[in-house]
């Protein structure tokens, strides 16, 4: 079993990761990532021929295998050589083993990979508003928010994007720092908050402080479906707060347990 993850990480004894291989590989993942996207196959946001040129020209394509079944896919292509970094593109696990650690085993797979291949950063993008992966990637994976990016990929017209502005957070993974999960960071006054389930954004409270918080809903998923129009308030206060703070020079450094992005003053 090749893991790349570390020993504390709890796997299933048949978790396989590695990179995909072959025309049938290929065409499963492009499968599998139409179906965690929610559009059909030929709509899927990597075709297998693109799946198959990233991994002739040497960038990360790689799954996560129970047995003979794929369970999760992860692809990354590289910045310029100078660089020494990797941009991993797009990750996503089977919806029914969501939750089971196959995303984080598939992260520090493509750490091991990037590692032994000199790469020592690696960057991805992801909604500010979906609280599970702020935690895990700023949280447990110690990631560094780099660029707040509104509306980054224009219109998206998949299952679970469709209808609402493309947000992203870009973060970064500084390998050779090994596992640095962060500490409780949260100080300071709720500049946004909710209230009554409606977001309630206060600037001036980040005038004299050097720390703050922005909470953020804990389902925005399970949001956009009950109550679209609290769902885009939401979108909408969440990229003021960080235009705003981020220019003024403030940082991201944790995401708790709560719900909140912990910011403090860097300038």
């Amino acid at each position: 079993m090749t893991t790349g993850a570390p020993s504390s990480t709890p796997l299933a004894a048949s978790m396989e990761l590695r990179p995909l291989h072959g025309v049938e590989e290929m065409a499963a993942a492009s499968e599998l990532l139409a179906q965690i996207w929610k559009v059909q196959t030929a709509q899927s946001h990597l075709s297998p021929e693109l799946l198959t040129a990233f991994a002739h020209a040497g960038n990360y394509v790689a799954g996560g295998f129970s047995g003979h079944e794929l369970m999760a896919v992860c692809v990354g292509f590289f910045y310029p050589p100078r660089a020494k970094a990797l941009h991993s593109h797009i990750a996503g696990v089977r919806p029914d083993a969501a939750g089971t650690g196959w995303g984080s085993a598939l992260k520090y797979h493509q750490r091991d990979w990037c590692l032994e291949r000199g790469v020592t950063r690696v960057t991805w993008t992801y909604d500010p508003l979906v609280a599970r992966n702020a935690y895990f990637n700023i949280h447990k994976l110690g990631c560094d928010v780099e660029v707040h990016l509104p509306d980054f990929y224009g219109s998206m017209s998949d299952g679970v994007n469709y209808g609402q502005h493309s947000d992203r957070l870009m973060v970064a993974w500084r390998l050779e720092q090994g596992q640095t999960q962060r500490t409780d960071e949260r100080q300071g006054p709720a500049v946004l908050r909710s209230v009554g389930g409606r977001p309630q954004l206060d600037l001036n409270q980040a005038a004299s402080v050097s720390r703050c918080t922005l909470e953020i809903p804990p389902d925005i998923e399970a949001l956009r479906r009950r109550q679209p129009e609290a769902a885009i308030d939401w979108r909408l206060a969440l990229r003021r707060a960080l235009d705003v703070l981020l220019r003024e020079g403030w940082v991201v450094v944790d995401f708790d347990r709560q719900g909140h992005y912990c910011l403090a003053r860097s300038i």
